[in-house]
């Protein structure tokens, strides 16, 4: 019989998407009731079949890297990986990622320098 907070199925539907169950939801196992939220809100975009999921993996990779997300991007690097990622794939969206960030701060930065300099 499984309970509406049974971990061992959301780690199975976890582990069937990404190859592995990521850490995060292994800590929050320790509250299954916040685990099924944090799962269900995930799956509903793992799920979404507007992208492939290659493609989403990309996106959190560059996500991550834009963010310093350095666990986060381990996790998707491999999960891309296991979707058939090559190398300079994963190099590119660590890039893209990573040059936003910079944008970002160039942006706000000299925007701050400009109404200083009058």
């Amino acid at each position: 019989m499984h309970s509406e907070y049974d971990v061992e199925e959301m780690f199975l539907k976890l582990e069937a998407y990404f190859g592995f169950v990521p850490k995060i939801f292994q800590v929050l196992a320790e509250n299954p009731k916040a685990l099924k939220a944090y799962v269900e809100k995930s799956e509903v975009l793992m799920m979404d079949d507007s992208l492939p999921p290659l493609t989403k993996e990309f996106i959190s990779i560059g996500a991550a890297s834009a963010l310093g997300a350095d666990h986060c991007l381990a996790t998707h690097l491999e999960a891309a990986r296991n979707f058939g990622a090559k190398n300079e794939q994963l190099l590119l969206a660590i890039m893209m990622g990573s040059i936003i960030a910079e944008t970002k701060a160039l942006a706000t930065s000299l925007r701050v320098y400009e109404d200083f300099k009058g």
